[in-house]
Protein backbone atom coordinates (compact mmCIF):
# COMPACT_ATOMS: atom_id res chain seq x y z
CA UNK A 1 0.00 0.00 0.00
CA UNK A 2 1.24 3.47 -0.83
CA UNK A 3 2.61 5.55 2.06
CA UNK A 4 2.47 9.27 2.82
CA UNK A 5 6.19 9.49 2.13
CA UNK A 6 5.65 8.12 -1.36
CA UNK A 7 2.77 10.56 -1.94
CA UNK A 8 4.97 13.43 -0.79
CA UNK A 9 7.68 12.27 -3.20
CA UNK A 10 5.18 12.44 -6.04
CA UNK A 11 4.01 15.86 -4.90
CA UNK A 12 7.58 17.18 -5.01
CA UNK A 13 7.73 16.66 -8.78
CA UNK A 14 7.35 19.85 -10.76
CA UNK A 15 7.21 20.79 -14.44
CA UNK A 16 7.45 24.24 -15.98
CA UNK A 17 4.60 23.56 -18.39
CA UNK A 18 1.38 21.62 -17.58
CA UNK A 19 2.71 18.27 -18.84
CA UNK A 20 2.06 16.16 -15.72
CA UNK A 21 -0.86 13.84 -16.45
CA UNK A 22 -2.79 12.29 -13.56
CA UNK A 23 -5.53 9.75 -14.20
CA UNK A 24 -7.85 8.10 -11.69
CA UNK A 25 -9.92 5.39 -13.33
CA UNK A 26 -11.84 2.31 -12.28
CA UNK A 27 -10.59 -0.96 -13.74
CA UNK A 28 -13.39 -3.22 -15.05
CA UNK A 29 -14.01 -6.40 -13.01
CA UNK A 30 -13.10 -8.51 -16.02
CA UNK A 31 -9.39 -8.35 -16.95
CA UNK A 32 -10.36 -9.18 -20.54
CA UNK A 33 -12.21 -5.88 -20.97
CA UNK A 34 -9.09 -3.88 -21.90
CA UNK A 35 -10.71 -2.03 -24.81
CA UNK A 36 -13.23 -0.31 -22.53
CA UNK A 37 -10.46 0.64 -20.11
CA UNK A 38 -8.47 2.18 -22.98
CA UNK A 39 -11.50 4.13 -24.16
CA UNK A 40 -12.10 5.25 -20.58
CA UNK A 41 -8.52 6.52 -20.28
CA UNK A 42 -8.71 8.32 -23.63
CA UNK A 43 -11.91 10.07 -22.51
CA UNK A 44 -10.32 11.21 -19.25
CA UNK A 45 -7.23 12.46 -21.10
CA UNK A 46 -9.42 14.42 -23.53
CA UNK A 47 -11.23 15.99 -20.59
CA UNK A 48 -7.92 16.92 -18.96
CA UNK A 49 -6.78 18.61 -22.17
CA UNK A 50 -10.02 20.57 -22.42
CA UNK A 51 -9.89 21.69 -18.79
CA UNK A 52 -6.26 22.81 -18.97
CA UNK A 53 -6.31 26.60 -19.30
CA UNK A 54 -3.00 26.58 -21.20
CA UNK A 55 -4.56 24.48 -23.96
CA UNK A 56 -1.75 22.00 -23.48
CA UNK A 57 -2.19 18.71 -25.39
CA UNK A 58 -0.91 15.48 -23.89
CA UNK A 59 2.26 14.40 -25.66
CA UNK A 60 1.88 11.32 -27.86
CA UNK A 61 4.71 9.62 -25.95
CA UNK A 62 2.91 10.20 -22.66
CA UNK A 63 -0.42 8.98 -24.06
CA UNK A 64 1.19 5.80 -25.41
CA UNK A 65 2.95 5.14 -22.10
CA UNK A 66 -0.35 5.36 -20.25
CA UNK A 67 -1.96 2.91 -22.67
CA UNK A 68 0.91 0.46 -22.10
CA UNK A 69 0.24 0.65 -18.35
CA UNK A 70 -3.42 -0.27 -18.77
CA UNK A 71 -2.87 -3.95 -19.62
CA UNK A 72 -0.99 -4.79 -16.39
CA UNK A 73 -3.51 -2.71 -14.42
CA UNK A 74 -6.35 -4.75 -15.92
CA UNK A 75 -4.63 -7.98 -14.87
CA UNK A 76 -3.53 -6.97 -11.37
CA UNK A 77 -6.27 -4.59 -10.20
CA UNK A 78 -9.68 -5.63 -11.60
CA UNK A 79 -12.49 -3.72 -9.90
CA UNK A 80 -10.15 -1.23 -8.18
CA UNK A 81 -9.44 2.46 -8.71
CA UNK A 82 -6.00 2.94 -10.24
CA UNK A 83 -4.02 6.17 -10.31
CA UNK A 84 -1.64 6.62 -13.23
CA UNK A 85 0.90 9.45 -13.33
CA UNK A 86 2.85 10.19 -16.49
CA UNK A 87 5.09 12.94 -17.85
CA UNK A 88 7.23 12.41 -20.92
CA UNK A 89 9.63 15.24 -20.08
CA UNK A 90 10.54 13.94 -16.62
CA UNK A 91 10.27 10.23 -17.39
CA UNK A 92 7.48 9.82 -14.84
CA UNK A 93 5.30 6.75 -15.35
CA UNK A 94 3.73 5.18 -12.29
CA UNK A 95 0.55 3.22 -11.64
CA UNK A 96 -0.84 2.89 -8.10
CA UNK A 97 -3.75 0.73 -6.99
CA UNK A 98 -5.86 2.56 -4.43
CA UNK A 99 -7.22 0.68 -1.40
CA UNK A 100 -10.67 2.24 -1.79
CA UNK A 101 -12.78 3.73 -4.61
CA UNK A 102 -12.21 7.32 -5.73
CA UNK A 103 -14.03 9.41 -8.36
CA UNK A 104 -12.66 9.11 -11.88
CA UNK A 105 -10.83 12.14 -13.23
CA UNK A 106 -8.05 13.29 -15.51
CA UNK A 107 -5.87 16.29 -14.61
CA UNK A 108 -3.11 17.97 -16.61
CA UNK A 109 -0.91 20.24 -14.53
CA UNK A 110 2.57 21.20 -13.41
CA UNK A 111 2.31 18.82 -10.42
CA UNK A 112 0.88 15.32 -10.04
CA UNK A 113 -2.70 15.52 -8.72
CA UNK A 114 -2.24 13.82 -5.33
CA UNK A 115 -5.24 14.95 -3.26
CA UNK A 116 -7.22 11.74 -4.01
CA UNK A 117 -4.21 9.67 -2.90
CA UNK A 118 -4.09 11.56 0.40
CA UNK A 119 -7.85 11.11 0.81
CA UNK A 120 -7.50 7.36 0.18
CA UNK A 121 -4.75 7.08 2.80
CA UNK A 122 -6.92 8.85 5.37
CA UNK A 123 -10.09 6.86 4.67
CA UNK A 124 -8.81 3.32 4.13
CA UNK A 125 -9.27 0.68 5.34
CA UNK A 126 -13.00 1.13 5.05
CA UNK A 127 -13.66 1.44 8.78
CA UNK A 128 -11.57 4.67 8.81
CA UNK A 129 -13.76 6.43 6.19
CA UNK A 130 -16.31 8.03 8.54
CA UNK A 131 -13.73 8.82 11.25
CA UNK A 132 -11.33 10.48 8.80
CA UNK A 133 -14.04 12.75 7.39
CA UNK A 134 -15.19 13.70 10.89
CA UNK A 135 -11.58 14.48 11.86
CA UNK A 136 -11.11 16.69 8.78
CA UNK A 137 -14.42 18.45 9.47
CA UNK A 138 -13.53 18.98 13.13
CA UNK A 139 -10.09 20.35 12.21
CA UNK A 140 -11.67 22.77 9.71
CA UNK A 141 -14.20 23.92 12.32
CA UNK A 142 -11.40 24.50 14.87
CA UNK A 143 -9.51 26.69 12.41
CA UNK A 144 -12.66 28.60 11.45
CA UNK A 145 -13.28 29.31 15.14
CA UNK A 146 -9.80 30.79 15.72
CA UNK A 147 -9.56 34.60 15.96
CA UNK A 148 -8.72 36.37 12.68
CA UNK A 149 -5.22 37.71 12.23
CA UNK A 150 -3.68 35.06 14.46
CA UNK A 151 -2.52 31.53 13.74
CA UNK A 152 -5.28 30.73 11.26
CA UNK A 153 -5.88 31.36 7.58
CA UNK A 154 -9.36 30.85 6.12
CA UNK A 155 -10.27 31.04 2.47
CA UNK A 156 -8.20 30.59 -0.64
CA UNK A 157 -6.44 34.02 -0.78
CA UNK A 158 -5.39 33.80 2.88
CA UNK A 159 -4.17 30.23 2.49
CA UNK A 160 -2.22 31.11 -0.65
CA UNK A 161 -0.45 33.90 1.26
CA UNK A 162 0.30 31.57 4.18
CA UNK A 163 1.69 28.82 1.94
CA UNK A 164 3.78 31.36 0.03
CA UNK A 165 5.26 32.51 3.35
CA UNK A 166 6.03 28.93 4.46
CA UNK A 167 3.84 29.41 7.52
CA UNK A 168 1.45 26.46 7.24
CA UNK A 169 1.43 23.80 9.93
CA UNK A 170 -1.75 22.01 8.80
CA UNK A 171 -3.70 22.63 5.60
CA UNK A 172 -7.30 21.50 5.09
CA UNK A 173 -8.36 21.35 1.42
CA UNK A 174 -11.31 19.92 -0.52
CA UNK A 175 -10.68 16.64 -2.31
CA UNK A 176 -12.23 17.86 -5.56
CA UNK A 177 -12.04 20.98 -7.66
CA UNK A 178 -9.33 22.79 -9.62
CA UNK A 179 -8.59 26.51 -9.26
CA UNK A 180 -6.22 28.16 -11.77
CA UNK A 181 -3.91 30.92 -10.63
CA UNK A 182 -0.41 32.31 -10.92
CA UNK A 183 3.07 32.05 -9.43
CA UNK A 184 5.38 35.04 -9.19
CA UNK A 185 8.30 34.54 -11.56
CA UNK A 186 10.65 36.18 -9.05
CA UNK A 187 9.68 35.16 -5.49
CA UNK A 188 7.33 32.25 -6.17
CA UNK A 189 4.33 33.76 -4.36
CA UNK A 190 0.97 32.25 -5.32
CA UNK A 191 -2.02 34.33 -6.32
CA UNK A 192 -5.39 34.05 -8.03
CA UNK A 193 -4.65 36.85 -10.48
CA UNK A 194 -1.69 38.06 -12.52
CA UNK A 195 -1.29 41.24 -10.43
CA UNK A 196 -1.34 39.60 -7.02
CA UNK A 197 2.31 40.07 -6.04
CA UNK A 198 4.05 43.47 -5.68
CA UNK A 199 7.39 41.71 -6.23
CA UNK A 200 6.53 40.64 -9.78
CA UNK A 201 9.32 41.87 -12.01
CA UNK A 202 8.92 39.12 -14.57
CA UNK A 203 5.92 37.64 -16.29
CA UNK A 204 3.71 35.63 -13.90
CA UNK A 205 3.72 31.89 -14.43
CA UNK A 206 0.32 30.20 -14.88
CA UNK A 207 -0.52 27.51 -12.31
CA UNK A 208 -3.28 25.13 -13.48
CA UNK A 209 -4.38 24.36 -9.91
CA UNK A 210 -3.24 26.48 -6.97
CA UNK A 211 -4.86 24.07 -4.50
CA UNK A 212 -2.60 21.25 -5.66
CA UNK A 213 0.36 23.64 -5.57
CA UNK A 214 -0.48 24.52 -1.96
CA UNK A 215 -0.64 20.84 -1.05
CA UNK A 216 2.75 20.07 -2.59
CA UNK A 217 4.46 23.08 -1.06
CA UNK A 218 3.02 22.38 2.39
CA UNK A 219 4.31 18.81 2.25
CA UNK A 220 7.72 20.04 1.09
CA UNK A 221 7.82 22.40 4.10
CA UNK A 222 7.04 19.54 6.48
CA UNK A 223 3.39 20.47 7.06
CA UNK A 224 0.37 18.18 7.23
CA UNK A 225 -2.54 17.87 4.82
CA UNK A 226 -6.10 16.96 5.67
CA UNK A 227 -8.48 16.33 2.76
CA UNK A 228 -12.19 16.98 3.18
CA UNK A 229 -14.90 15.68 0.84
CA UNK A 230 -17.17 18.71 1.30
CA UNK A 231 -16.46 20.99 -1.67
CA UNK A 232 -18.32 23.87 -0.01
CA UNK A 233 -15.79 24.00 2.82
CA UNK A 234 -13.16 26.72 2.18
CA UNK A 235 -9.45 25.91 2.37
CA UNK A 236 -8.18 26.57 5.87
CA UNK A 237 -4.79 26.43 7.57
CA UNK A 238 -3.32 26.37 11.04
CA UNK A 239 -0.12 28.43 11.01
CA UNK A 240 3.28 28.42 12.67
CA UNK A 241 3.26 32.22 12.75
CA UNK A 242 0.84 35.00 11.73
CA UNK A 243 0.79 36.12 8.10
CA UNK A 244 -0.64 39.49 7.02
CA UNK A 245 -3.98 39.09 5.27
CA UNK A 246 -3.84 39.72 1.50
Amino acid sequence: MITRAEVAKLGALHAVEPTMLSLYLTVPPSPADLSSLTAQADELIAGAETACRAGQPVAAECRNSVREKLAPCARVSPGYTVAIFACAGSGLLEAITLPCPMPERGVLGIRPHIRPLLAALERCPADNARRAELRARRLADEILAMPPGGLAAVGLPACLAAVSAGAVQTLVVPRDGLVPGYECGRCGALSLDACGCPDWGTAPLPVPDVIEEMVSRTLEDGGEISVICDRSSPPAARLHFPVPRP
